[in-house]
């Protein structure tokens, strides 16, 4: 591809789900994940996460938590020791979802690393 096999090494490690999914008698409703729902469902999440200063302070509370990073080389600071992808494109975390990458650290919460407050409102602003 054009990337050279750029991320070979990573991606050597992705494994499919060894159980299937009939997709046809799922009654699962997926219409959360459309763009207006999903939005505003995260938004909510993000939004109810407690505000750390620490990966540390992430782990000592209960609940999901949300840690702030103030520019790209911030983020790879926070990223690198939690094992998570650090390359970027065009300025913003390859694994990002409007600058946010979720990870979970030793329980089922989850750790939000996110640009701040006031450009997270910018990027869901049709969804608040």
């Amino acid at each position: 591809g054009a990337s050279l096999n750029q991320f070979g090494k990573l991606n050597s490690n992705i494994w499919l789900n060894p159980t299937p999914v009939d997709w046809d008698k799922e009654e699962t409703d997926l219409t959360y994940l459309l763009p207006d729902r999903f939005d505003r469902i995260y938004w909510n999440l993000l939004h109810s996460a407690t505000r750390v200063s620490s990966v540390q302070e992430a782990k000592e509370i209960e609940g999901n938590a949300r840690l702030e990073y103030n520019n790209l080389k911030h983020y790879q600071t926070l990223a690198k020791p939690l094992g998570l992808f650090t390359e970027e494109k065009a300025g913003i975390p390859r694994t990002a979802y409007k600058g946010i990458i979720e990870t979970r650290l030793e329980s089922n919460h989850f750790l939000f690393l996110t640009p701040p407050m006031e450009e997270l409102q910018k990027e869901f602003e049709g969804a608040i």
